[in-house]
C-alpha cells in the first residue's frame, strides 16, 4: 500500500465499528478522536501554517495502529477460495496453488481486481512498484512464467 496510515478512511472506520457490534460512547470517542487534525512543522524558531489532516490515523498512538487493523484487515476478505493471503500490518502477500499455469493466473487475476475494487472503496492505494509477482514451481526445465497484471500493467517476475 502507498501512504497506508494516511489514506485511511476515517468514515470506513467508523463504518466497520458499527458493522462490529459497537455502539454509545466508543463510537464517538475514536471519531472525535480522528476528526479535526491539525499539525504545524517547527524549523529552528519558524513555525509553519496549520496542516489539516483529513484522512488517515494519526501516527504514533497506538489506537491509531487499532483502527488502521481494523480497516485493512477488509482486504482479506476479497480473496477467492482458492487463493490464500497473509497481511502484516500494510504489506499484502496472496498465493495460488495448482498444477495448472492458466488456472493460477486466473485465480490470482480475479483476487487481484477484487483486491482492487476494494482498495478503491476504502481509500486505500495499491504500490505498483513495490507490487510483483514470484513464481515457485517444482517443474524441471523451462517454462513461462504467470503472466499478472495490476492497473492493466504486467507485473515483473522475481525469483
Amino acid at each position: 500500500m502507498t501512504k497506508a496510515y494516511d489514506r485511511t478512511w476515517r468514515y470506513g472506520i467508523l463504518k466497520d465499528l458499527y458493522h462490529l457490534g459497537f455502539r454509545g460512547n466508543l463510537p464517538v470517542f475514536i471519531q472525535n478522536f480522528l476528526k479535526t487534525r491539525v499539525f504545524q512543522v517547527r524549523v529552528g524558531s519558524t513555525l509553519s501554517r496549520d496542516f489539516y489532516q483529513r484522512e488517515g490515523v494519526p501516527q504514533g498512538s497506538v489506537l491509531s495502529v487499532v483502527l488502521f487493523i481494523l480497516k485493512i484487515n477488509g482486504i482479506v476478505e476479497q480473496l477467492p477460495p482458492a487463493v490464500k493471503g497473509t497481511l502484516f500490518v500494510d504489506d499484502f502477500q496472496i498465493s495460488c496453488a495448482s498444477t495448472n499455469m492458466s488456472t493460477v493466473e486466473r485465480q490470482l487475476q480475479i483476487a487481484i481486481r477484487k483486491i482492487t475494487d476494494w482498495t478503491n472503496n476504502n481509500g486505500f492505494v495499491i504500490s505498483n512498484q513495490k507490487t510483483i509477482c514470484m513464481h515457485f514451481c517444482r517443474k524441471r526445465g523451462l517454462h513461462p512464467d504467470p503472466e499478472i497484471t495490476l492497473d492493466g500493467v504486467a507485473l515483473p517476475v522475481r525469483t
